[in-house]
């Protein structure tokens, strides 16, 4: 994914495509930081930790998104969506809900969850089973609507 990043920008830098350029840096840029927490630059960053960064930016947008709906900033709103646009091509395909569904109930049956206080332990179990194709959030809710 790095390398369709990398070859992505280099496209935006040749079609002068300003917005996309600094949507495609900023993802660039917290990938090195990602790697230099790692304690070496040189070191790969998984493609799975790519996906999360792809989406705390998304979230950081969505955000932005809401306090610009208060102001009434249209244009900034329009900007925001279109970076969101960018940013999602990056993103696997997300799971159904009857796809989530399936794989949230095979893991409470795995682990033999019984309550909300296994909440914890089935989540973290999804979200690595996904691999990214759902929004830790979307998890969250369907295992506590799943769960007694």
């Amino acid at each position: 994914m790095i390398t369709k990043i990398q070859e992505d920008l280099k496209q935006a830098m040749r079609d002068k495509d300003t917005n996309k350029l600094n949507v495609l840096r900023q993802i660039k840029t917290s990938i090195m930081n990602t790697a230099l927490q790692k304690g070496n630059v040189n070191e790969e960053v998984s493609e799975l930790e790519i996906i999360g960064i792809v989406r705390r930016e998304i979230s950081k947008r969505k955000d932005s998104i809401e306090s610009f709906v208060s102001s009434m900033r249209d244009d900034l709103i329009s900007k925001e969506w279109k970076e969101i646009d960018i940013l999602q091509a990056y993103l696997p395909i997300d799971l159904t809900d009857d796809e989530l569904r399936t794989i949230v109930l095979d893991t409470i049956c795995f682990l033999a969850a019984r309550s909300k206080k296994d909440m914890g332990k089935v989540i973290q179990r999804v979200v690595v089973e996904v691999e990214g194709k759902a929004d830790n959030k979307r998890i969250s809710t369907m295992v506590g609507s799943l769960l007694p």
